[in-house]
């Protein structure tokens, strides 16, 4: 299941998913591809690390491991 919210609080239900894919890497290897997909408005490692850093309120660099998870939306089931 896919949610939305705040860290520790109520969250809200998106979708139900199965996950395809993981990988694990350091950030300097991302993709601009798997960056933009993550988001949009982003191209850089530099810009990753900045967004990832104001995320999770710490200092995140290039050296850093990542978690890549694609995954499927799951469509046509009843709940």
């Amino acid at each position: 299941t896919v949610l939305c919210g705040a860290r520790y609080g109520q969250r809200d239900k998106i979708f139900d998913a199965v996950i395809d894919k993981v990988e694990v890497k350091q950030l300097r290897d991302l993709s601009p591809r798997e960056i933009e997909h993550d988001n949009p408005e982003l191209r850089r490692t530099e810009e990753m690390a900045h967004f990832l850093g104001q995320l999770y309120n710490r200092e995140v660099g290039e050296d850093d491991i990542v978690t890549v998870i694609r995954f499927s939306q799951i469509v046509g089931t009843s709940s």
